[in-house]
């Protein structure tokens, strides 16, 4: 634990978002409040951390980042290391390597725990971050009397972390992260604990006063609690409500209804983790929980108990282990665990089941994926140990256990109670355990009280067991407090439960001599009576007021003094007692009765008990007189006992307050004692080092003289130096200024003289006094920067000479690494800077043609005859397809496969070596291997000896094509043209020749002239690489369909009609229409005309079946007229066949084609 003398300690964890916090955080925090600050974030393990050098930046606190172990001091901020965890000892704070893996690790929590475990109070501030990490600590500070201040997650960057702490219910104070350190620094100014009231009348009245309000408040009573406990959670709320003694915050208590809450909340604050002592719960697995199952069968069950389960960590952990058992079995009884607690809010958690991410770090893999389900930042107990285990609402002190238990695991209550509360709760435990039954306890706690109950079986791990009572009969349930009673009432007077429903031959033969045996009670070492025969009412007769388990206080009152003697003598001296003649009424009449007292040894068992029997003697004379004499004499001595026990009584109370101040006393005699040991072996200690001293000093007069001959071989040193450093300032031909801190000469060498108006005898003048030939009126501001920053400057300066010099500053080191001023040099690049200006303009001319080059979109690069291509720019990149590391190098002919047409590249050559020039078309391919027709433009550069060819290229291949392409396309309409005049030419004389009027003519020739300017449409648009049938069917019939996509139908895939074909085509369909439009299907409103087409297996033969109905009946015409030829004949290589059915026309029409094309899906 942390000395006085240690500073109290903020721990501050933070995660995502947490510099900004942090900078927020120190920006605010005063530097005075002489606590230790410890800053624990999320850090990348591979990366270097400069959060301490950011940290610093924001606090005059000297900020250190912890890498190995520090000793904390006040107003220090300490920031965890990379790859680190931190742990808090004796006043030292270490850094330590994770045990976890790396996504388990939880550096917030641990650090926590430490600061719990190791210092006690503390103080916890939970900043922004993701996760939940910080969640479990928080609870554990607050358990130690620490307190706990978080960010509001409303204005934090990554409110998880917050929101994860508040949810414990622990938090003290809720704040923007800029108003935390004011309130962190009340509370340390507010630190001072409250005093001790023992021995203080006033402060102890105070005390039961707040008590009282609680058990008002809120129907429970602390008052049996440990007095260190309650002293510790009341100072707790007191520094939290800035109160300075008891008496003040009993008044605040009284004040505000909340805080009855608050402190009822304090009092029950404890810590529960998964498996929180591993090497209690690997014995509890090993030697405990296989014995439950033994001799259970599949329609038994397994009863658990946990009161104080808090948040219910500890019952689910029994849970587990009690499944990973039952899984091992082949026959596995039913599981029940009961976990119970006053705080209703840690019982809704333990209900929900969800816990934090964080708890990674107390479960094993293999446990987590098998009864935990990960929630994004949290777990949740699977539906399997979820089942076995019931949370309730239960008062340990005030309400009946549960019973018939296997088990109960009770850590880390009891240690709050006093010792007679202690002994209650072991009564109770007992009383709720089956015999036999397992009692685990905490690492500070112990059953071994009430004396008889239990028996160790590991004493380290705390973990006991129930002894059977005497007839096997369940033990005795102690007194329970009500919800306004004390604890310092004793347990009631044995009870006797129902019996087991099925005796054992021993019990009834143990029955059946009771009943002829004398009336008898056991008692056990502390005089308890734990068994009572049959017959032994009839000398019970138990005092007036609580009710109490004392033999002594149940027997009657004429048997208690010489019980109490038999008793001491059968336990100090293990001696047998027979009393003397006790005269006692016996249903009625006087009888002489004898106590008889044994002790009792069970074999091994260390335990110590007595048997009493009660032995009738005869009845007395029942004459009156005698009995009356006898009575009052009897009367009289019993006066006198009861006088005589009083006064023993009074004796003894008054040995037992001497024998508690004795051993007050003993123990401050031997603190003393310890102090003066302390005391005795600090002055021995104390010795020792003045002996060490004197030793020292010694040895340092002897380093003295040897340091003294070092300084005058130093001196000597020294001198020479200086003879070689004027000889060096004297021959260097550069310019140099050394100046003090004050910037005032110290030396220079004699080319300053050409730059400074200085004179030798100027030294120890200010610089700033002298003028200069330098356009540099930031001298003296530059050399106070390298004073104040210990930095060197550097500028290039022109001189009113018009010279440029380089001037150059250094800190002046001593050899001892000490500050002493500045060093200048002034070196002349007056030449360098013009040569350099040359060479820059040079090179921006250079490399902005290059770069326009590099960036030109038009194909240029440079080869030459010998060494192929030598430059490529982006453009030949985009041309060919050849990147510049392809192309570099490559011969040019052989890499493009260049071909001169008419010519060769041979004779390309030729005519560039003899002109130096040569533009024309070439043919170049490229990478993907197309062919390109390019315009190239060639200049042959002679350098030296060598002959570079710079070539440009402009591709023409569109341009060649489309000019091919026009004349094409020139040629075809030509041949188009005269074939459709050709055509138009038949239509008018056939059309003339068959019509039988002039209007006749216009309007059939207008109908076939419109049909073919549709199909001719349709080519221009495809650029007469067909026309796609279903298109031209829709051109040419829709017109007579009106509109109405019933009464046409066309079927069929797509299918592409050349141009030859089309235009026939496309007239035939017109003239099916305009007959059926004059004689059938659309002659009628109700009319329909199916258009269909298939392609045969070949795909060389196309079908196209013309299908009418619902006209007027039609019959085969008596003559064939030109339009009946039209169809029959126009399509060149076709078969067209026409039927006349009384429900419409038929007209198939089979065309060879030399290869039908396919477009997109077509169906009307």
């Amino acid at each position: 634990m942390g000395q006085e003398a240690d500073p109290p300690i903020v721990g501050i964890g933070a995660s995502a978002g947490g510099v900004q916090a942090l900078q927020t955080f120190f920006d605010h925090m005063p530097t005075d409040t002489n606590a230790a600050f410890v800053v624990i974030v999320h850090l990348d393990p591979d990366a270097r951390s400069e959060l301490a050098n950011i940290l610093a930046s924001r606090t005059q606190m000297p900020v250190t980042q912890v890498e190995g172990q520090a000793r904390l001091k006040r107003n220090h901020v300490y920031v965890i290391a990379p790859n680190r965890r931190l742990k808090i000892a004796d006043g030292t704070i270490s850094a330590l390597p994770f045990e976890e893996a790396r996504a388990h690790r939880a550096p917030i929590d641990l650090f926590f725990r430490s600061l719990a475990e190791e210092h006690g109070p503390g103080f916890a501030v939970i900043l922004t971050g993701a996760g939940a990490d910080g969640a479990i600590g928080v609870k554990a500070i607050k358990e130690a009397g620490g307190i706990v201040l978080v960010q509001d997650p409303n204005e934090a960057e990554y409110a998880s972390m917050p929101r994860n702490a508040i949810a414990t219910e622990v938090a003290d104070f809720v704040l923007p992260v800029q108003e935390l350190p004011e309130r962190l620094a009340e509370l340390l100014v507010h630190r001072t604990p409250l005093p001790t009231v023992e021995g203080r009348p006033s402060d102890e009245d105070v005390l039961a006063r707040i008590l009282a309000h609680v058990r008002v408040r809120t129907g429970h009573d602390f008052s049996q609690y440990k007095r260190a406990t309650i002293l510790r959670r009341i100072g707790r709320r007191a520094q939290v409500t800035r109160k300075e003694s008891i008496a003040d915050y009993y008044a605040y208590l009284r004040e505000n209804v909340e805080e009855a809450q608050a402190l009822f909340s304090e009092f029950l604050i404890s810590v529960t983790t998964f498996f929180r002592d591993p090497t209690a719960f690997k014995s509890l697995a090993d030697n405990v929980i296989p014995q439950l199952f033994d001799g259970k069968e599949t329609g038994d069950s397994i009863r658990v108990w946990i009161p104080g389960c808090a948040t219910g960590e500890e019952t689910y952990t029994i849970g587990i282990l009690l499944l990973e058992e039952a899984a091992r079995r082949d026959l596995a009884p039913e599981i029940q665990v009961f976990g119970s607690d006053l705080d209703a809010g840690a019982l809704a958690i333990a209900r929900e089941g969800r816990f934090p991410a964080t708890i990674e770090g107390d479960l094993s893999e293999e446990r987590l994926r098998r009864f935990f389900q990960r929630e994004g930042e949290h777990y949740r107990v699977r539906r399997e140990l979820r089942d076995v285990v019931l949370f309730a609402s239960h008062s340990l002190l005030r309400d009946p256990p549960f019973s018939h238990l296997d088990m109960i695991s009770c850590r880390n209550l009891l240690i709050y109670l006093d010792r007679q509360l202690q002994q209650q709760v072991c009564s109770t435990f007992h009383y709720a355990l089956s015999p036999g039954g397992f009692l685990f306890l905490g690492s500070s706690e112990s059953a071994d009280h009430p004396a008889g109950l239990f028996r160790t079986v590991d004493r380290e791990a705390r973990i006991y067991r129930s002894i059977a009572g005497a007839g096997e009969r369940r033990p005795t349930l102690p007194v329970l407090l009500g919800p306004h009673q004390t604890a310092e009432r004793a347990p009631v007077a044995a009870r006797s439960p129902s019996p087991s429903s099925s005796f054992s031959d021993a019990v009834l033969h143990r029955q059946m001599l009771e009943k002829i045996a004398p009336p008898s009670m056991l008692v056990d070492e502390s005089h308890r009576a734990i068994h009572l025969s049959e017959n032994a009412g009839r000398f019970l007769q138990p005092s007036g007021g609580p009710v109490s388990t004392d033999a002594t206080d149940l027997v009657r009152e004429e048997f208690r003094f010489d019980l109490r003697a038999a008793l001491h003598r059968a336990f100090e001296r293990n001696e047998a007692t027979l009393s003397m003649p006790i005269l006692a009424q016996v249903d009625g009449h006087p009888h002489r009765l004898y106590l008889q007292v044994k002790p009792v040894v069970q074999g091994s068992d260390p335990t110590r008990h007595a048997l009493v029997l009660f032995i009738e003697g005869e009845a007395v004379d029942k004459s009156e007189n005698a009995v009356s004499d006898i009575m009052d004499g009897h009367a009289a001595t019993n006066q006198t006992i009861r006088q005589l026990q009083e006064e023993l009584q009074l004796a003894h109370n008054r040995l037992r307050v001497t024998r508690e101040e004795s051993e007050a006393a003993n123990e401050e005699l031997r603190a003393a004692n310890e102090e003066l040991q302390s005391m005795n072996e600090e002055y021995r200690s104390t010795a020792e080092e003045l002996e060490t001293s004197k030793e020292e000093l010694q040895s340092i007069n002897e380093e003295l003289q040897t340091v003294n001959n070092e300084l005058k071989l130093k001196l000597e040193s020294v001198s020479r130096a200086h003879s070689d450093l004027q000889n060096l300032m004297a021959a260097t031909d550069v310019a140099t200024l050394f100046l003090n801190p004050s910037l005032r000469i110290k030396r220079f060498t004699p080319r300053l003289m050409e730059i400074f108006n200085v004179t030798a005898n100027d030294e120890g003048r200010p610089i700033t006094d002298f003028t200069h030939q330098l356009e540099y009126d930031t001298l003296a501001d530059d050399a106070r920067a390298v004073l104040d920053h210990l930095s060197s400057v550097e500028h290039e300066v022109k001189g009113r000479n018009g010279r440029w010099y380089l001037v150059r500053m250094r800190p002046y080191r001593t050899i001892d690494d000490k500050i002493d001023g500045v060093v200048a040099t002034f070196v002349d690049i007056t030449e360098r800077r013009q040569a350099e200006e040359t060479a820059r303009q040079s090179k921006q001319r250079l490399e902005q043609e290059a770069r326009l080059v590099e960036l030109s979109r038009s194909p240029i690069f440079v080869w030459d005859f010998d060494d192929g291509i030598k430059q490529w720019n982006r453009g030949s990149e985009e041309l060919y397809g050849y990147s510049r590391e392809e192309a570099i190098g490559k011969p040019k002919e052989e890499l493009l496969k260049t071909e001169v047409p008419g010519s060769s590249f041979e004779n390309l050559r030729q005519a560039l070596s003899e002109s130096g020039r040569w533009s024309g078309e070439l043919h170049h391919t490229t990478k993907d291997g197309q062919v390109l027709t390019v315009e190239s433009h060639i200049e042959l550069l002679r350098m030296g000896e060598r002959r570079l060819v710079l070539e440009s290229t402009r591709d023409v291949t569109d341009r060649k094509r489309w000019e091919r392409r026009r004349q094409l396309l020139l040629n075809e309409l030509s041949h188009r043209i005269k074939n459709t005049l050709a055509v138009v030419q038949s239509l008018a004389r056939q059309t003339m020749r068959t019509s039988d009027s002039q209007e006749d003519f216009v309007e059939r020739f207008e109908g076939r002239l419109t049909a073919l300017a549709s199909a001719h449409k349709l080519l221009v648009e495809s650029e007469w690489s067909g026309a796609e049938l279903g298109a031209l069917a829709r051109s040419q019939l829709e017109a007579y369909a009106s509109g109405d996509r019933h009464r046409l139908q066309l079927e069929g895939e797509p299918v592409t009609l050349p141009a030859d074909t089309a235009t026939p085509f496309g007239l035939v369909l017109h003239e099916l229409a305009t007959n059926a439009a004059k004689y059938g299907a659309f002659a009628t409103e109700n009319g329909q005309v199916r258009l269909s087409w298939k392609r045969g297996n070949d795909n060389r033969q196309l079908t196209v079946t013309w299908k009418e109905s619902g006209g007027p009946p039609v019959e085969p015409p008596s003559e064939q007229g030109f339009g009946g030829v039209l169809i029959e004949k126009s399509l060149p290589g076709a078969t067209v066949r026409r039927d006349f059915q009384p429900s419409g026309v038929v007209c198939t029409i089979v065309i060879e084609l030399p290869e039908i094309a396919e477009n997109g899906a077509d169906r009307c």
